[in-house]
């Protein structure tokens, strides 16, 4: 398996955890591990350590220099609002459908 190693910078979506479904900024590399911030529930100054492996890099990248926590909350809200919107329900029943073949349910 190959690991997607992020830049300081980059936007990226967890995918595990209770965070998962959320966006974060990288702050930084600590050995195999990435730092990640979010703004709010996670400052800048006290980041989350994550496994990479958890984590969906996007093309998105920011300047950490001049970044606040105001500022990365505002470029974040979009992204979380997006991935948070409810699905119809058509593609709620897909959904269904696909989780019960995937999981071996009839």
């Amino acid at each position: 398996m190959q690991r997607n190693i992020c830049q300081p910078g980059t936007v990226v979506l967890a995918k595990a955890g209770r965070e998962a479904g959320c966006f974060f900024v990288v702050t930084a590399l600590d050995g195999a591990e990435l730092l990640l911030a979010d703004g709010r529930h996670r400052p800048l100054s006290k980041p989350k350590r994550k496994n990479p492996a958890h984590v969906q890099a996007t093309k998105q990248t920011l300047c950490l220099e001049t970044l606040t926590d105001k500022a990365l909350r505002e470029v974040l809200r979009p992204l979380n609002e997006a991935a948070k919107r409810p699905l119809s329900k058509q593609n709620q029943i897909r959904k269904e459908v696909i989780d019960d073949v995937e999981t071996g349910c009839n």
